[in-house]
């Protein structure tokens, strides 16, 4: 199993605005890198792009909660994998990383895990300016 967090981020949003922000998955758009992204379509429970050109992920929530949000890549995916928003309310600020658990193979491991680190980051990167 490869896990990979993005660096910790730092919002000056309450938890509850953090948490409205990333429960609505059209917002997913407002993240994904744009130059590594595509073909971006949304539906209230999942979500899906087309990463680096080539693969076509999809995601459906499975939980959303003040502390937690995960969101379970579908079975048509190449791979599988879970993505986790964890957040934290500390001294009037939301803290927290983006975490992806995904069960690959030697070789996809070699291939993905760095396009897929470099998204973490990205990522939490978006959150922390979509939320300034």
């Amino acid at each position: 199993m490869l896990t990979l967090k993005s660096q910790d981020f730092a919002l000056v949003a309450s938890s509850d605005r953090v948490l409205d922000f990333l429960s609505d998955t059209k917002n997913y758009a407002l993240l994904l890198p744009a130059n590594q992204t595509s073909d971006f379509q949304y539906s209230p429970t999942q979500f899906s792009f087309k990463a680096a050109g080539q693969v076509h992920l999809s995601l459906e929530k499975q939980t959303a909660t003040p502390q937690l949000l995960h969101f379970k890549g579908l079975p048509t995916n190449p791979f599988a994998f879970d993505l986790f928003v964890h957040l934290q309310l500390q001294d009037g600020q939301t803290t927290g990383h983006i975490e992806i658990k995904a069960d690959l193979n030697m070789m996809l491991k070699m291939l993905v895990e760095k396009p897929l680190q470099k998204l973490l980051t990205e990522m939490a990167a978006n959150l922390a300016a979509q939320l300034a």
